[in-house]
């Protein structure tokens, strides 16, 4: 993680989170849930991706905010197929979206703090 910019991080986790979800071997009502995964997971690095255009500063700290949204949002999916599932790569995922929620709550919680003193 020390190697990879934050975007590169969010990347991986949704590449991670793709391959994850087409190796589990999905029933019909647990469809639903690794969709939502599916979405949330990759959302989260298009979104950075969209904080690195920002026109603004509200801009900037909405995307954040989007993206760290996203990051939670995966969490939850996450939980509800690790009690379906027993897979290293969905206990990995769950690792890395936690960690994704700390980095981007720092980021946004110091960028705020940055603002008010600045």
């Amino acid at each position: 993680m020390k190697d990879r910019d934050i975007y590169g991080h969010c990347r991986l986790f949704s590449k991670e989170a793709v391959r994850a979800l087409s190796s589990l071997k999905v029933g019909y009502l647990h469809r639903p849930i690794t969709l939502q995964l599916l979405r949330s997971a990759t959302s989260v690095a298009a979104n950075m991706m969209e904080v690195s255009e920002s026109v603004s500063k509200k801009d900037f700290i909405n995307k954040l905010g989007i993206a760290l949204k996203e990051a939670k949002e995966s969490i939850h999916w996450i939980e509800l197929l690790v009690e379906y599932y027993e897979n290293k790569d969905l206990l990995w995922l769950s690792q890395e979206a936690e960690a994704l929620v700390k980095i981007l709550s720092t980021i946004k919680r110091k960028y705020l703090t940055s603002e008010i003193i600045g």
